[in-house]
């Protein structure tokens, strides 16, 4: 069971974007906590020494939830075919760093390979010391199934709560309808929120059109059902060359 938790803050609460004028939007009201919560662990929790340090109101990341919605609605297109076993380990974290060519050449297939890679990250560089975060679709013994890992170093563990590796595996199915589920209920509080502002007005001193915030929160409601519709094709046989490519580097030497 994997469930994405957010918590959205106060509409009074949220920080307007700019000095010479502020202003508030879509993406700016979307201020608030996220993290994963499966079963017993919860993904993306802070250890109680960076609450502690940082004084945190809650022991999540504090940002623009529309973030993670967005990239997890990306992530969901890109679910769509599933990691070949052979594959599994160029994108699972487990694959060896390697030092590129002096010369810096090397053929098409290899970016195509590195690009296939970066898919199945979950980008969290806004955040201080964030984990690695990588998601990826594949058959375990015949079943469809999607792993959802949370890497940590050894700096990463003094902020993040969890083992060096945390891996939560589900059904396909399962993960597909907690994207749809998180969706639903994030776009239910974004348009209380679109409604509270369209009553009372924007805040004193703050510019906000009303009129293109319910536009952008209309588009926004379908960016899901959107994005699904338009087909995925990878060409696994070039990965597999861009691959085959990368394995004859050296090692990176670790600093």
């Amino acid at each position: 069971m994997l469930k994405f938790q957010f918590e959205c803050r106060p509409v009074a609460e949220v920080s307007p974007w700019g000095s010479s004028q502020p202003t508030l939007h879509w993406f700016g009201l979307s201020e608030g906590w996220f993290w994963f919560d499966s079963e017993d662990r919860e993904v993306l929790r802070y250890r109680e020494e960076a609450v502690r340090r940082w004084d945190l109101k809650r022991p999540y990341p504090d940002y623009y939830i529309a973030r993670m919605w967005e990239d997890l609605i990306l992530l969901r297109w890109v679910l769509e075919e599933p990691v070949p076993e052979d594959l599994v380990p160029f994108v699972d974290g487990t694959f060896p760093s390697r030092e590129f060519p002096d010369d810096d050449v090397f053929g098409a297939d290899v970016d195509v390979a590195f690009n296939l890679q970066s898919d199945f990250n979950i980008y969290l560089g806004y955040l201080t010391e964030s984990p690695a975060l990588k998601c990826w679709r594949h058959s375990v013994e015949g079943g469809d199934v999607v792993t959802l890992s949370q890497q940590l170093t050894t700096q990463e563990r003094n902020t993040f709560d969890g083992p060096p590796r945390l891996d939560v595996r589900l059904p396909a199915a399962e993960f597909f309808a907690a994207i749809e589920d998180f969706d639903r209920r994030f776009i239910a509080a974004m348009e209380e929120r679109v409604v509270e502002l369209e009553r009372s007005g924007p805040p004193t001193g703050v510019a906000l059109d009303l009129n293109q915030l319910r536009r952008e929160h209309l588009q926004r409601s379908r960016w899901l059902e959107q994005r699904l519709s338009v087909p995925r094709k990878v060409d696994w046989a070039a990965v597999r060359t861009g691959v085959a490519e990368i394995s004859t580097w050296p090692f990176a030497v670790e600093v």
